[in-house]
């Protein structure tokens, strides 16, 4: 599949995508706390809505399944977070999500997009390869973990490829 071969991507059967509103946040808080082990709180997600980051949601019966946010650059972009709830994983919201944000990296003349992602999130990492990022290095030490550990990053590096990138 080509993420931008046709324009926009459609959302998931059955979910509807917009943008994150200041309503979504309880929920997304929810998420947050259940997903990441140092989640984001409700001023992060209210400070990229009003410095003009990209953060789409996607609804599953009015109720936020999942959620992504992307940092816009000068001519680049920062993947900073994709989360979907447990009960709507592996029905292709996240594949959404990282298509969306790269859509709209494009849209605001941001040819390339980085990120950073645990070391052991392998199913993440699968992904974002098959959305065409390839590892670029390492980030020793970058996430925290329980018991006072700390986990390397993998950072990676999405590129447009001749107006089309290959997913």
């Amino acid at each position: 599949m080509k993420v931008l071969e046709h324009g926009m991507i459609a959302c998931p059967p059955g979910f509807v995508s917009r943008p994150m509103l200041k309503s979504d946040l309880p929920k997304v808080l929810e998420i947050e706390r259940e997903v990441h082990f140092t989640p984001w709180g409700g001023q992060a997600f209210l400070d990229a809505m009003t410095t003009g980051d990209v953060l789409p949601v996607v609804l599953a019966n009015k109720e936020v399944a999942g959620y992504g946010v992307l940092k816009i650059l000068w001519r680049e972009a920062e993947l900073l977070n994709v989360s979907v709830a447990a009960p709507w994983r592996r029905q292709g919201l996240g594949r959404f999500l990282v298509a969306t944000l790269l859509q709209a990296a494009l849209r605001h003349g941001a040819p390339q997009v980085f990120l950073e992602v645990r070391e052991s999130n392998t199913g993440a990492q699968i992904l974002y390869r098959q959305m065409g990022f390839e590892i670029i290095g390492s980030r020793k030490a970058y996430y925290a973990c329980p018991e006072g550990k700390r986990e390397d990053a993998q950072l990676m590096r999405w590129q447009e490829k001749g107006g089309a990138s290959a997913a």
